[in-house]
């Protein structure tokens, strides 16, 4: 699909939105829908190939026909499963859109509200995202992108109409001199995971960030299980850590001290890789991307101590080693709830979203498989990361 600038996108190509919510007489190249799904579409090859893949959601968790939107730059066509390449701000006036380039080093930023690419903002001279991708996180007042080939987290602060303005940025490595992976950050603490064993916080009071002194290897790295998808509580309380193993494990560690304490595994499942990880809006539920197998995980949560407890896995889903071969970012439809539906991203020569519903009540879950599931991403042979807007409040 030829890319297009995105106000004459609005005005051409996304008027098929329109029929999922009320009519706006008075702006009428803005799409009535308010909710939506973006991809990465994370394409190398000549400058200004890549670009997002733009879905509404209808109230059901039916995604609908998508329109694609130019990044500007040129994708890494792959990379780290965890390094989060589309990420999503819901302010007070600015609702923002931020996707990394990775072979060009740059983050694309999207106004949603004014529906137009607001441009592409650079880091420091010497950060590069090229083989492994760049992974974004945000506070609401700071971008974080995790530049993973040359090892570095840049600072952007955010500023009115989503534009960006770099700060500066730092080095990071593991203990075993991994570089990070996947980071979640949570008002003044950023926690990263290194992939090699360890882990780290920073404090970013200050913008940014600055060690914490708390590098170390988790519990699991000791039985050859690496820690690589973060995520944190609404309360700032823990931070849960997707291992890279042959089961699904993952792990805790009490932040509320400001720092990282000695993680404790929970061991949940037989399903192969438990990397991606992503808390339900309500926090009942662990979803765990399996890209190992195929398959998705929930572990029940509870926010209050930090346990965890096995749940439900669903069935291989569709087309998994065939059309497909990588399953990551594990994102919910909506921002309440256990979010209703979970998407993820299928990584293959026939690119795609898995569509998957859940059902949770007393003690037991379900993860059923959606009929349309998956939906082909027209635009994307690489799809590692997607985003859905509005995002989930922490």
């Amino acid at each position: 699909m030829k890319s297009l600038p995105f106000v004459l996108v609005c005005a051409l190509g996304m008027q098929g939105f329109a029929a999922s919510g009320p009519e706006h007489p008075s702006t009428p190249q803005v799409p009535s829908t308010t909710s939506y799904l973006f991809t990465n579409d994370d394409l190398p090859g000549k400058a200004g190939s890549n670009g997002s893949t733009v879905f509404p959601i209808s109230a059901n968790g039916l995604l609908g026909t998508p329109t694609r939107v130019s990044l500007g730059g040129t994708g890494g066509g792959g990379g780290y499963f965890d390094a989060a390449r589309m990420n999503l701000l819901q302010g007070s006036s600015d609702g923002c859109a931020f996707g990394s380039i990775a072979a060009s080093g740059e983050i694309g930023a999207i106004d949603i509200n004014a529906m137009e690419v607001i441009g592409d903002f650079y880091g420091g001279t010497n950060d590069s995202g090229q083989v492994n991708g760049i992974g974004l996180v945000n506070n609401g007042t700071y971008l974080y992108a995790n530049f993973t080939g040359s090892n570095t987290i840049a600072t952007f602060a955010i500023q009115s109409g989503c534009t960006l303005n770099f700060l500066g940025d730092v080095s990071a490595l593991g203990m075993q001199s991994g570089n990070v992976k996947g980071m979640a950050v949570h008002q003044n603490i950023l926690v990263v995971a290194y992939g090699d064993g360890s882990i780290e916080s920073f404090n970013v009071s200050g913008g940014i960030p600055v060690s914490n002194g708390d590098l170390q290897n988790t519990t699991g790295f000791s039985t050859d299980q690496f820690a690589i998808g973060v995520d944190i509580t609404a309360d700032g309380h823990y931070a849960i850590f997707g291992d890279q193993s042959v089961v699904t494990a993952v792990e805790v560690s009490d932040i509320s001290s400001g720092k990282l304490t000695k993680t404790k595994l929970y061991k949940l499942g037989t399903a192969a890789n438990s990397a991606n990880i992503y808390l339900s809006p309500d926090e009942t539920l662990l979803y765990i991307a399996n890209t190992g197998s195929g398959q998705l995980t929930a572990a029940f949560f509870n926010a209050a101590t930090g346990a965890l407890k096995p749940g439900c896995t669903s069935p291989t889903l569709k087309k998994f080693d065939n059309t497909w071969i990588f399953l990551s970012s594990p994102v919910t439809e909506l921002n309440t709830g256990t979010g209703s539906v979970v998407y993820m991203a299928e990584y293959g020569s026939s690119s795609g979203i898995a569509v998957v519903n859940v059902a949770s009540s007393g003690g037991k879950c379900t993860l059923t498989e959606a009929a349309g599931s998956p939906v082909l991403d027209p635009n994307s042979t690489t799809l590692l990361s997607i985003g859905v807007y509005p995002p989930r409040s922490f």
